[in-house]
């Protein structure tokens, strides 16, 4: 499994995150909003994701992952 490391936060690469996104819901554990700002910014999606819309950060980085939003 590859991660980035940036200032000791893990992040997903996006084969994780789309695993962990598709889990079912009742499972525990999960993705944070935290986890979606820091793999925007490290896929290079966006400079600064919690500058901008929420919302379509959470799509853009659902997308680039390939998982089912």
């Amino acid at each position: 499994m590859e991660l980035t490391l940036i200032t000791n936060n893990m992040i997903y690469t996006k084969e994780e995150f789309k695993r962990i996104w598709e889990l079912p819901e009742d499972t525990e554990g999960g993705i944070t909003m935290e986890d979606i700002s820091d793999c925007a910014k490290a896929w290079g999606l966006y400079d600064r994701p919690k500058t901008c819309n929420i919302s379509e950060v959470v799509k853009s980085v659902i997308k680039a992952s390939g998982a089912i939003f």
